[in-house]
């Protein structure tokens, strides 16, 4: 079997591994094989390195570029801001200084459209945020080509009284075009000084919306494919938001494969 034909075979093993949190003794032999697998991949890697291939006549796949871009694909992912070291890494198509602002604790207050430069290029992942709403609601923006083209959803309170409903509104927008958005109401209710822990699974068009940790709504859109996050306060609108998290293949196999990818 020659050096690709082992690269391919080793390929099947960056699969996500299923949970054995009831079975540590199979958890550890699953870790321990993906350590192998890592340290076998390293070695293919520096002996590649070495080897000069004799050019082709004929165009033929790349294993050597299929076998990295497999394990950048499964390579940890894990962006977080506070907002502490500034605005910096948020886009947008106004000045941000005169939308945005930080209130007296270190929150960020969004305004127009921004969105966080770092996650564009993803595809699937797990977006979090810590937000408090204060007037009407918040916007979170996911799977955003850009400005104009992108899916969202709204956390919106209404009512009045010490315990407003949490409502939700989802839509995508195309080209500027918003679709007719799809309310859901949310079974609880909660103080109007609530911190709201915002949960959004992203995987392939399939897309699950978590509040306080309780599944809110899940959805299917084959529309967008790829993009990254954003926040946004409409008209009217005014929210705290503490931090934003985009993680995706956080368990131990992504932080060997992030490891793998700097070094090929």
């Amino acid at each position: 079997m020659g050096l690709w034909a082992h690269c391919r075979k080793l390929l099947s093993y960056l699969a996500p591994e299923p949970s054995y949190g009831a079975y540590p003794a199979r958890a550890g032999k699953i870790a321990r094989k993906q350590i192998a697998v890592v340290t076998v991949l390293l070695a293919v890697a520096a002996i590649a390195g070495a080897v000069v291939l004799t050019p082709s006549r004929r165009s033929k796949p790349d294993p050597w570029a299929k076998l990295k871009g497999q394990v950048a694909n499964r390579a940890q992912v894990d962006l977080f801001d506070d907002f502490s070291a500034g605005l910096d890494n948020w886009q947008s198509g106004e000045e941000l200084a005169s939308t945005w602002s930080y209130d007296k604790n270190g929150f960020v207050n969004p305004g127009a459209l921004s969105l966080f430069a770092p996650s564009m290029p993803l595809t699937n992942y797990d977006l979090d945020a810590l937000v408090q709403i204060e007037t009407k609601g918040i916007g979170l923006v996911f799977r955003a080509a850009g400005p104009r083209t992108y899916q969202a959803v709204r956390v919106l309170v209404e009512g009045s009284g010490p315990l407003p409903a949490l409502v939700t509104e989802r839509y995508r927008v195309v080209a500027g075009q918003a679709s007719r958005p799809v309310r859901t109401q949310y079974p609880s209710r909660f103080q109007g000084d609530t911190l709201y822990r915002v949960h959004l699974q992203v995987r392939g068009d399939e897309f699950s919306l978590y509040i306080q940790g309780q599944l809110v709504d899940y959805w299917s859109d084959n529309r967008l494919g790829a993009g990254g996050v954003g926040l946004f306060c409409g008209p009217g609108e005014h929210a705290r938001v503490a931090w934003i998290r985009v993680s995706h293949n956080t368990d131990s196999m992504g932080r060997m494969c992030s490891l793998l990818a700097s070094v090929l």
